[in-house]
């Protein structure tokens, strides 16, 4: 509920910012489209950490060389993301203070206490991500409302459910049980992620007349994960599937959301 409430205010502040502002300015644009690939490459490795953490939690300790892979492809997003660009962004300031202290602590985490740090530092990262968007004029290609903000906002916060619905289906398998909170917490996910997706492709679809090529994909990947989690969460306390094989299929949707995202981007490149 924080995320989505966090969104909308989110939304209509950069609207305002991108409306209020000059956005024929093809340097600038360059300059925020550089910035956005290195946050969005970060975004995904950030959801992967706190999935493979929580299953870690949960009781499946084969996922920490995965763990500590992902830890070391954080560090590589850090490394070649201009922080001189970024230092100006109160939120960048925020998410690098709270990733060093979470880094050092989340293995040691209580689950449910590692799922919120995770949730709240990704919440910062998906705000600053339409805070350059907004900043660098890159809502919308040649008018308001011509379908690129939808990158920014539903289909970015589909993959954030989407992440949400990894970490928490993948500590329950690991532990082999679950609790009504939990389900009740994986099924309103559920809930969200078939709403908000649905917004997403369907606009998307509605403003490229010639189709994304990655569209039917992120669909049908998110159906099928859907029917895994009822399957395997929702109608039982105890699942069967592995946390690793969960978490493989879950990221399946999650890639293909982002494969929606690059698409995308590359379109916005060859405008810009």
């Amino acid at each position: 509920m924080e995320l989505l409430i966090a969104a909308s205010l989110s939304a209509l502040a950069v609207i305002v910012v991108a409306i209020s502002k000059p956005w024929r300015n093809p340097a600038r644009r360059a300059e925020g489209l550089h910035l956005l690939k290195g946050l969005r490459q970060l975004l995904e490795h950030l959801q992967q950490h706190r999935g493979l953490s929580t299953g870690y939690l949960g009781g499946d300790r084969s996922l920490k060389p995965k763990v500590d892979q992902t830890r070391a492809s954080i560090r590589a997003d850090l490394h070649n993301l201009d922080a001189s660009s970024l230092s100006c962004h109160e939120r960048w300031v925020s998410f690098t203070d709270h990733w060093s202290r979470l880094e050092g602590s989340a293995l040691t985490l209580p689950v449910s206490d590692n799922i919120k740090q995770h949730n709240q530092l990704i919440a910062n990262m998906l705000q600053l991500i339409e805070d350059i968007a907004a900043h660098h004029n890159l809502l919308f290609v040649t008018h308001p409302g011509d379908g690129v903000s939808t990158l920014w906002r539903e289909l970015l916060y589909t993959t954030e459910w989407l992440g949400q619905a990894r970490a928490l289906g993948t500590g329950i398998a690991a532990a082999g049980q679950s609790t009504g909170v939990e389900r009740i917490r994986l099924g309103f996910l559920c809930e969200r992620i078939e709403a908000l997706s649905s917004i997403a492709h369907a606009d998307l679809n509605g403003h490229n007349q010639n189709g994304l090529r990655s569209l039917r994909d992120a669909g049908r990947t998110v159906s099928v994960l859907l029917s895994v989690i009822e399957t395997e969460f929702l109608s039982a306390a105890a699942p069967k599937l592995p946390a690793t094989a969960y978490f493989d299929q879950a990221t399946k949707a999650i890639s293909a959301q982002f494969a929606v995202v690059d698409e995308m981007l590359l379109a916005l490149q060859q405008k810009v």
